[in-house]
């Protein structure tokens, strides 16, 4: 088996700005559980997981250190340094002489890292790349394999221009061997990319193979596919409504423990009411997130939108398409409306208009 999973988890998050300048996009939670945890539940059915952490690092060492203690290592990066870059950091502080598994800490999936083992060894290939077929509208986002009925990656292009041929994209689950693992670690190599250096270098030298993944599978690197990742947890892993007395939970909907409903209100479809939150009488909550512990007052309206910890929405506020980051307070009445955006830690007295952004 494989001795270590170094899961990847220093990014900056810039496309889930406001949320992420106080939180690191491995602890958005995913029906009220960080993302990191489903991606280490993954992880460890092969190998002992490494963390790589940078950005908002003690957040991620705060909570790993409570939910997985000394079952998981913290390696952290001294500079911004690339996904390849943070592998080769790892692999150099841990002296890795083996093969490790490579993943990337903000994807949300069911992947199988024992078949995904299996494969690669089966395939004898230097390196594997779990890939997942995207639609055509989302392929240019991600690296694009074209692979022959073996199973060898042929061509692979980062994020292309041009259609390639293909729509099977890049998982962000890596197995390397040894050999190749040593091509990541180059001196004064500087920022390395995994996708765009690393793999056309390792293509000329090694057989890269692709295992595809027919599963469940979600990049959470925008607001949008945030929701949807939520989304289709609930309609996969729905259950987990609590009992709140005389409000109305229409599924798929998911209740953490610890939060309280008041009769009248609302609640789904597709809402996910993070644990600690408490929402008033007459509430309406549907297709939307609420992370932990947000108090809705009496009336609010919330549609498809993201609302941080720790929020306050006043009484008959309303939000449609909107995002809030954590500590926010809303005062009665306000509307926030599509598109809007508001930076953590204040109070929203007024009306948001449509797109408007508050820092």
């Amino acid at each position: 088996m494989i001795e270590y999973g170094v899961v990847l988890a220093g990014g900056f998050a810039t496309r889930l700005r406001p949320l992420s300048y106080t939180k690191p996009k491995p602890l958005f939670p995913i029906l009220d559980k960080p993302v990191i945890d489903w991606v280490l539940e993954r992880v460890v059915e092969i190998a002992k997981p490494v963390v790589s952490v940078r950005y908002l690092s003690h957040a991620i060492r705060n909570y790993l250190g409570t939910r997985w203690g000394d079952a998981v290592k913290i390696v952290e990066e001294d500079r911004p340094l690339g996904d390849g870059g943070a592998v080769a950091h790892v692999v150099e502080n841990l002296g890795i002489n083996g093969p490790a598994l490579v993943a990337y800490g903000d994807v949300f999936t069911d992947i199988s890292t024992k078949s995904l083992w299996e494969f690669h060894k089966r395939s004898g290939a230097a390196v594997t790349i779990a890939l997942v077929r995207a639609p055509p509208e989302d392929v240019a986002r991600f690296g694009v394999a074209v692979v022959s009925d073996s199973g060898r990656i042929a061509q692979f292009v980062e994020k292309p221009k041009e259609h390639v041929g293909s729509n099977l994209v890049n998982a962000g689950f890596y197995v390397f061997e040894y050999d190749a693992l040593r091509e990541f670690i180059k001196p004064n190599s500087g920022e390395l990319r995994i996708a765009r250096d690393l793999i056309p270098r390792m293509m000329r030298k090694f057989d890269v193979y692709g295992y595809i993944h027919e599963g469940l599978w979600f990049d959470i690197g925008t607001h949008s596919d945030y929701l949807r990742a939520n989304f289709a947890a609930l309609e996969r892993f729905g259950a987990g409504v609590q009992s709140v007395g005389d409000a109305v939970v229409v599924p798929p909907a998911y209740v953490s423990k610890g939060v309280t409903i008041e009769p009248g209100s609302v609640i789904g479809p597709y809402a996910v009411v993070g644990g600690g939150s408490k929402i008033g009488p007459y509430a309406r909550i549907r297709e939307s997130v609420l992370m932990g512990g947000v108090i809705a007052g009496a009336g609010a309206y919330v549609r498809r939108s993201i609302i941080g910890d720790g929020v306050v929405l006043g009484r008959w506020a309303r939000l449609v398409e909107a995002v809030v980051a954590e500590g926010v307070y809303i005062r009665d009445e306000v509307h926030v409306e599509r598109g809007a955006m508001i930076g953590p830690n204040r109070e929203v007295e007024g009306d948001v208009r449509n797109g408007e952004v508050l820092p």
